[in-house]
């Protein structure tokens, strides 16, 4: 006769797995779209969401709808941009995409890890406003969180002030986990 014998290490086991499995699903990283667009007459450009609300190891993915746009951090390393992402956090820009080329639909995908607020701006139309946040976890105290112009002996590239309009508020962010675009709102 074989015996099978369930103790108490046994049970607890079984509890620590099921909460393992529990909190694994739970905290999956997720990835945001994003779409860049340009609208109909070409007389206005966004990204929407333009605010949004991840956990650190979320992936945007940003999906060129419209035109020719891209995705670039503020930062230095970006043509001398004021900084306005976390200060250990990793750079992006994707270059120039357009919604053609490569492919239709082209995309862009940059994972978070570190917790904070990072701004970016499509290069051709930084000066149109096209302009994004993520919140990333807690906004934190880094740079994205400072006024505009925060270092002028930096001497880095300002952000335009038509950009720094387009800017919803962290606040805001955190209230609805992604603000739509002003521009879509009024198109609807």
């Amino acid at each position: 006769m074989i015996e099978r014998r369930r103790g108490p290490i046994g049970r607890y086991g079984l509890l620590v797995l099921l909460a393992a499995l529990l909190t694994g699903s739970a905290a999956a990283a997720r990835t945001f779209d994003v779409r860049a667009v340009m609208s109909k007459d070409g007389s206005r450009v966004y990204f929407d969401p333009i605010g949004l609300h991840i956990q650190p190891g979320d992936t945007v993915r940003w999906v060129q709808v419209d035109g020719y746009h891209s995705t670039t951090a503020y930062d230095p390393r970006n043509g001398n941009h004021e900084r306005r992402i976390p200060d250990r956090a990793q750079s992006w820009d994707s270059g120039i995409l357009l919604a053609q080329y490569p492919a239709k639909g082209s995309t862009f995908e940059h994972t978070f890890s570190l917790p904070g607020v990072y701004d970016y701006f499509c290069q051709p139309h930084e000066a149109a406003g096209m302009v994004g946040r993520i919140v990333v976890g807690t906004p934190g105290d880094g740079p994205g969180t400072q006024p505009f112009g925060y270092a002028p002996d930096r001497r880095w590239k300002p952000v335009p002030e038509v950009a720094q309009k387009a800017f919803p508020a962290i606040r805001l962010i955190m209230e609805k986990g992604a603000v739509r675009t002003p521009q879509l709102q009024h198109e609807r």
